[in-house]
């Protein structure tokens, strides 16, 4: 020791803070076209993690568009947009293979931002697997929806209670879901949803429903009013595990929702509420290997 100093314990170097989790700005933009023999194609697309696309295919009546998440799902900060434009005369179908998880977030809020165009004589069908939000994740989600008069579009957004074989049903922190629906340049329908798991997890239980999977389905065809009977075969729909409401906000335009006992159940009524739509969009015949 030299003389005069004094000892001191050996100090190691503070450890860094751990560096934060990566936060994705993902996008996916799409433009499809319809070739002169009919067929669409896709004119323009781009995308960045964590959106990706399988290759499409014409299925006969669409083109058949799947967009995968290869990550494991949304986690706070995440940042996503979406702008699907159908032009005059094209034909697309949007699916997605599997729910969107969006995850547990300690803090921060992820968010999406869902844009889609239908021109005039064009056609589209925006049918993802439904939203799974799990306990304490905090998600907000704007949809907006421009169709041109004379454009055909079938639009569904599906929620689950969260992740029930786990016990884990209305949990999540705060979820806002936007849709603004505009046809020929006019709003016709604006809805907002911003409620914490505990508030929807009350009205479930009111309804007797308290494992109740919700949806809503935008239709719109300018032959939706022709057919005399479509709208009391949908809502002949309503009954044991499904509750539905039908409202007609044009005459090109129907809107629809639903609130069924579990995933399986909204599934089955979905996929007769499209076979009943097929009657004014031949569209909706299309095969989207959908179980």
């Amino acid at each position: 020791m030299i003389p005069g100093s004094e000892a001191t314990a050996c100090q190691r170097p503070a450890a860094p803070d751990p560096a934060p989790a990566p936060r994705l700005r993902g996008h996916l933009h799409l433009e499809a076209r319809a070739r002169p023999d009919g067929r669409t194609i896709l004119a323009r697309q781009s995308f960045r993690a964590p959106f990706h696309i399988s290759k499409p295919h014409w299925n006969g009546h669409t083109l058949h568009v799947q967009v995968i998440n290869p990550t494991a799902g949304i986690l706070s900060g995440d940042s996503l947009e979406m702008r699907v434009h159908a032009t005059d005369r094209a034909a697309l179908s949007v699916t997605t293979p599997a729910v969107t998880r969006a995850f547990t977030m300690l803090d921060g809020t992820a968010r999406s931002s869902q844009s889609l165009h239908v021109a005039a004589g064009a056609f589209l069908d925006f049918y993802p697997e439904p939203l799974c939000p799990h306990r304490d994740t905090s998600f907000l989600q704007k949809t907006t929806i421009h169709c041109a008069r004379g454009a055909q579009l079938v639009f569904l957004d599906a929620l689950a209670p969260g992740r029930a074989g786990r016990g884990e049903l209305w949990a999540w922190r705060r979820l806002q879901l936007a849709l603004d629906v505009h046809l020929d340049g006019r709003p016709v329908l604006v809805e907002r949803l911003d409620a914490a798991g505990g508030k929807l997890a009350a009205a479930a239980r009111f309804f007797q429903t308290p494992s109740a999977w919700l949806a809503s389905l935008i239709a719109v065809s300018p032959r939706i009013s022709s057919i005399d009977t479509l709208a009391a075969a949908i809502t002949s729909l309503h009954g044991d595990g499904i509750r539905l409401g039908l409202t007609a906000l044009d005459p090109d335009l129907l809107a629809i929702r639903l609130a069924a006992r579990d995933g399986q159940t909204l599934r089955d009524t979905v996929a007769a509420i499209r076979q009943h739509l097929a009657s004014a969009i031949p569209h909706l015949r299309a095969d989207l290997r959908k179980l």
